[in-house]
Parts: C-alpha cells; sequence; structure tokens
C-alpha cells in the first residue's frame, strides 16, 4: 500500500461520511531518484518515488466539523504510519488552503509530501530487466523480530 493509500483510508476511517462528500485524494509534483539499496530477502531498493498528496474537499463542513480535526488527523498519521522515508528525507510539513464561505462550507485543501520506496524482488518472469536478471516491483516484505534470547558468558568460562 502506498504513502497515499494508507493516508487516505486513514483519513476516511477517522470521519464521519458527511464531512468526506465531495472529497478526493491524488498526488502531483512527482518525481524519483535513484536510490539504490539491498534489503535482504531477496529485495532491492532501487530509487525512491516523492511527490506530494494533495486532500481537497469541495465542501468541507466546517460549521459542523472544525477543519482543526482533519488537521489534527493528518498530523496524527505522519506521527504514527509515515515509513522511514518521511524522516530520512526530512519532508516539507503539510500545507493548508481553507476557503471559508458564509454557508457553513469551505473549500479544504491539505498538501502533505510523501515518498514511496520502489522496491524490486527477483523473478524469472518478472517485468523488470536489470543486470542481466528479471525482477518484479513489490511492496517491501519486512520480518520484526518477536522474541529475543541472551546469551552471555562470563569471562574465563569455557
Amino acid at each position: 500500500m502506498s504513502q497515499l493509500e494508507s493516508l487516505t483510508a486513514f483519513i476516511t476511517a477517522n470521519l464521519p461520511p458527511d464531512a468526506m462528500q465531495m472529497f478526493q485524494s491524488s498526488m502531483d509534483d512527482c518525481e524519483i531518484t535513484r536510490s539504490g539499496k539491498s534489503l535482504g530477502l531477496g529485495q532491492r531498493r532501487i530509487g525512491i518515488f516523492r511527490y506530494n498528496a494533495r486532500l481537497s474537499w469541495d465542501n468541507f463542513p466546517y460549521r459542523r466539523y472544525s477543519p482543526g480535526v482533519v488537521y489534527a488527523l493528518v498530523l496524527a498519521w505522519i506521527e504514527e504510519y509515515a515509513n522511514e522515508l518521511h524522516e530520512q528525507l526530512r519532508l516539507a510539513d503539510p500545507t493548508v488552503d481553507p476557503e471559508f464561505d458564509d454557508e457553513g462550507a469551505c473549500i479544504l485543501e491539505i498538501v502533505v509530501a510523501l515518498a514511496d520506496p520502489i522496491i524490486l524482488n527477483q523473478s524469472d518472469d518478472g517485468a523488470v530487466p536489470l543486470k542481466g536478471l528479471r525482477w518484479d516491483v513489490v511492496n517491501p516484505e519486512i520480518w520484526t523480530a518477536t522474541e529475543v534470547e541472551v546469551i552471555t558468558q562470563i569471562a574465563g568460562e569455557s
């Protein structure tokens, strides 16, 4: 799942349905950079896809729901779910652009800088040829240790 998909799902899950009317998420100002790194398990990061996620509401009901809740949700998502690239690349803080009217609705736009790794995994029939091998673009597989065993040895013991 991309960072944009994760952020969009988080916002959608935490705002009432009537606050999500005329909502759209998209990306712009995209760029890819070369950034090779072996990730183990046959995986290799070949680059990074950087972009601005644009969250926009054409008719946000600001008299019923504070835009501050949306701002807090975006910041909470960054704190909890942004990938390690967010800190590594020192991505910019989100920007907001509300346009209020007297009818109780506003045009609300939030721009969040995001980055997704471009990960390859070797595959016999992969779509990407590289260095004489074939590779598939994949979501990274991450193994996390759930327990640890510590063995100590006291000097002089064998």
